[in-house]
């Protein structure tokens, strides 16, 4: 029984993450309509057979163009909205942790966006698209290709390559950016959350609501392994400037925020 299991993850882990639309990988734990989007193996270094997995519940493809465009026909630039999300699926998005050596999901993070109106529990996974914000490796077509969403890199500044940022480009000025991981210590996937305290700002002085997504966050460079302090400026008028540190016991993003008007 164990060896047919073993076969079947190997047979999953060699086709994610290019694992065709509608396929679904051997994972107990998955519900049924679940698709597995990618797979990716956490190192030895951190903990023997783990691997994280990208999955949607029946999500919709959802191409950019009806038609593809030939050779020698120009082709529709991308939209602020579309340099995060190209061609994609849409549906209920989670990452998983999962045993391999059992083929069992042990642990579970729902990605959820914010939008006018209230909170979904959905989210666009490109499957082609250019390369910006999500590595892009040949082979390319008309500039576009497939993306690694789960390019494991040490983003929280802990020495250790164990997360992977995601990207939600609402319009030309906000690119959400959110971070997922995983936490050898707890041995369960990670979604990272950020506590920030807002001063400057009448409405929200004081205030520090945890979210898992912050504009430009992750596309910002630290000062030094673990710290970031940066000003964002917004076409409200409104400036912020940002003072973020990595908390390795909270596992957690912490700091502060000066929000000025600009003149």
């Amino acid at each position: 029984m164990l060896t047919s299991i073993r076969a079947a993850l190997a047979v999953s882990l060699a086709v994610c993450p290019g694992i065709a639309f509608g396929q679904t990988a051997a994972f107990v734990g998955l519900p049924i309509g679940a698709t597995v989007i990618e797979v990716r193996e956490i190192p030895l270094s951190a903990h023997a057979n783990r691997a994280l997995a990208l999955w949607m519940e029946h999500p919709e493809k959802h191409p950019r163009l009806s038609e593809e465009p030939g050779p020698d026909e120009e082709r529709e630039p991308y939209t602020c909205p579309e340099v995060t999300r190209g061609w994609f699926y849409r549906g209920p998005t989670r990452v998983s942790l999962v045993d391999t050596l059992t083929s069992k999901v042990t642990s579970t993070v729902e990605i959820r966006v914010d939008r006018v109106g209230g909170t979904l529990d959905e989210f666009d996974i490109p499957y082609r698209i250019k390369s910006a914000y999500y590595r892009v490796d040949p082979p390319l077509r008309g500039g576009e290709g497939k993306p690694v969403i789960m390019d494991l890199k040490d983003y929280n500044g802990d020495g250790k390559a164990l997360e992977f940022a995601m990207f939600d480009a609402q319009s030309c000025s906000y690119i959400n950016t959110q971070l997922i991981g995983y936490s050898a210590r707890r041995d369960r996937v990670v979604q990272y959350q950020i506590k920030l305290k807002s001063e400057g700002n009448k409405e929200n002085d004081g205030n520090s609501k945890p979210e898992f997504w912050l504009d430009w966050f992750l596309l910002q460079k630290p000062i030094r392994p673990g710290v970031w302090k940066y000003t964002v400026s917004y076409n409200s008028g409104d400036s912020g400037t940002f003072d973020i540190r990595y908390d390795p016991v909270q596992e957690c993003f912490v700091g502060t925020v000066q929000w000025k008007q600009i003149p």
